[in-house]
């Protein structure tokens, strides 16, 4: 984007000033450096910038200092939570706020923080996935037959309309969001089922700023019969659900992961004795993982240390339930794990409980949440100035 040009008296010889000897807004240094010191700078005052004139407006979601806002943005992997502030406001509203990951870890109760930086969070919406500053929600019918997307940056505030509709039955719309590098698109998936007698599922794609839903091809040959994990899990470039491949005894517990570049897919297996029991897929320190519960007598966490293979799932921790302060019908999910893989935070938002699981130290330390209206949940967060909606 040039900056417009100026006159010797300083004007806007654009054409665009209010009268002569009116200075312009625009900046007199080239974009690129504007770009390279700009990109330094926190969001919010960025977006203070966009008051100055509609050239600052304009000049804040350049696409290249976008990208290289986006490159530059600290990377922590923060906790994302929404607080309800019941019985202090009459609207019961909820705002979203952002933890470290490294202060959570060094201290649990340093979560819930006094920040008064809350965000309010769109009503009867439900977070389906963070990827890049964005944020995709989800609104489903009352009668439990349609869904709908939109997309939502919480530090510039900006969101999208809401997507066209799609037809579920039974409510069944298992999602995840992520990003295609290879045509810089962000895309959302989901496996929705659309005959409930049959048990028919169906893999339909919308990419932010379409109007529509596009079906991707299937076969019953290789494609689940089942997804055991309603939000799926975005980790290079592919998006990853825990689902049930074949049918009678030839069932099998597998990693169903979607390409978003190619919109092919395949399975990859899951730890071998993982067959039975709870299983949920997570992203953590660049590495695919997998809460596993085995009949509510120990937690174990793997960790697949390279990428699509087999072999490479480490089991990092397995807890047994006695070690817990909370009752076995309930379920922990994994917050934050250290860079070293030594520590591992759980959350169990029934009991209001945080537990720090130390491998090294072979320690179990619970911490009360001190505030009882919120959800936690983990994320690749990142403040960015990546637009919701597709620019012409």
């Amino acid at each position: 984007m040039a900056s417009p040009k100026r006159g010797r008296d300083g004007s806007d010889s654009s054409g665009g000033g209010s009268g002569a000897g009116t200075t312009s807004a625009s900046p007199t240094m080239p974009d690129d450096l504007m770009i390279e010191i700009l990109s330094r700078v926190p969001v919010k005052a960025l977006m203070r910038f966009r008051c100055v004139s509609k050239y600052w407006n304009s000049f804040v979601f350049d696409p290249n200092l976008v990208k290289l806002h986006l490159q530059r943005s600290p990377r922590d992997n923060p906790i994302l939570y929404t607080l309800s502030e019941y019985g202090e406001y009459e609207d019961d509203a909820h705002y979203l706020h952002q933890s470290s990951t490294q202060c959570l870890l060094q201290n649990p109760n340093s979560v819930v923080g006094n920040d008064g930086d809350g965000i309010p969070v769109f009503v009867d919406y439900d977070i389906v996935g963070v990827c890049n500053g964005l944020v995709c929600l989800s609104r489903i019918h009352a009668n439990l037959d349609e869904i709908w997307v939109r997309f939502w940056n919480p530090a510039t505030r900006l969101s999208s309309d809401e997507s066209p509709s799609c037809y579920i039955e039974c409510g069944v719309a298992n999602m995840a969001f992520g990003h295609d590098a290879s045509t810089d698109t962000y895309k959302v998936v989901a496996a929705v089922m659309t005959d409930a007698e049959c048990h028919k599922l169906e893999l339909i794609v919308h990419d932010l700023g379409d109007d529509c839903w596009r079906e991707i091809p299937t076969t019953d040959a290789d494609f689940p019969s089942e997804f055991r994990q309603t939000k799926g899990v975005f980790l290079n470039g592919t998006l990853n659900w825990v689902t049930v491949l074949g049918t009678g005894n030839s069932k099998s517990l597998v990693d169903f992961c979607f390409d978003l570049a190619s919109e092919t897919y395949t399975c990859f297996k899951l730890p071998n004795n993982a067959e039975e029991g709870f299983s949920e897929l997570g992203a953590f320190g660049g590495c695919l993982c997998l809460s596993h519960i085995y009949h509510r007598e120990s937690f174990a966490f793997w960790q697949m240390k390279e990428f699509g293979v087999h072999q490479s799932w480490t089991l990092l921790m397995n807890i047994s339930y006695h070690y817990f302060e909370f009752p076995r019908y309930l379920i922990p999910r994994p917050l934050c794990l250290s860079e070293d893989g030594n520590i591992l935070i759980l959350v169990c938002h029934a009991e209001y409980q945080l537990v720090c699981c130390n491998r090294r130290h072979s320690q179990i330390e619970h911490f009360e949440i001190p505030h009882k209206w919120i959800s936690l949940k983990s994320t690749d967060y990142v403040q960015s100035l990546v637009l919701p909606s597709r620019t012409t």
